[in-house]
């Protein structure tokens, strides 16, 4: 599996000097959209407005490193974060390149809120992204996908039992309790997981699962 030397090797790639400038443009479109439509929907943390690009932006662009395969599912994508993210980044193999990844990837985002649902579509139709976007609770969701990415939207429990559903490999973005949440998972599922600090938040962490199964089949 990946490498906590490998990560830190590419810590710089996602600042916003080393983006290019189509994806860029995109995250200014997004970011811009994201202040005005706030003030109507709660989509981020109000204390986050002053800087979107590392609280949001720079931290789910440090997902792309992890991600496996051709599809990728978004859970309780919210205002977009990690999903849009990728999505707007996912056609640009000249960027993704620098992190191993020689072909594109789709990318679907699912959540329950409409209005926030309706903010992606939007931002998606400014930024020319071609992104799935589906407006229904993440059970009802179907298909197979490669890799499961989330960030604040459930327990590990949740998100591992998630993964196993739909691609037995997850990244999520998680906080200074993630090792109570494994503890917690491990009482309902075996799998490998590892565990990278987060480049825009010292508390936060990037955690990997894989090799997910139910404890009662072991």
């Amino acid at each position: 599996m990946f490498h906590v030397k490998q990560f830190l090797d590419y810590r710089d790639m996602f600042h916003v000097e080393r983006i290019p400038k189509e994806i860029l443009n995109n995250l200014e479109i997004y970011k811009n959209l994201l202040s005005k439509w706030q003030k109507a929907i709660n989509l981020v943390s109000r204390g986050t407005l002053s800087d979107i690009w590392t609280r949001h932006i720079e931290d789910s662009l440090q997902l792309i490193p992890f991600l496996r395969g051709k599809r990728v599912l978004d859970v309780g994508s919210g205002g977009g974060f990690p999903g849009m993210v990728l999505a707007i980044v996912s056609k640009n193999i000249k960027f993704l390149k620098q992190f191993g990844i020689d072909k594109s990837f789709s990318v679907t985002c699912v959540d329950s809120d409409q209005r926030k649902m309706t903010f992606l579509s939007e931002v998606a139709r400014q930024t020319s992204t071609k992104v799935e976007i589906i407006s229904d609770r993440v059970e009802n969701v179907g298909g197979n996908f490669d890799t499961l990415t989330a960030r604040g939207f459930a327990e590990l429990k949740v998100l591992v039992g998630l993964a196993k559903k739909y691609s037995n490999y997850g990244v999520f973005l998680k906080g200074k309790k993630i090792e109570q949440e494994i503890e917690d998972a491990l009482k309902f599922f075996r799998f490998d997981y590892e565990i990278f600090e987060s480049i825009t938040d010292k508390s936060g962490r990037i955690i990997v699962v894989y090799n997910i199964e139910n404890v009662e089949n072991l």
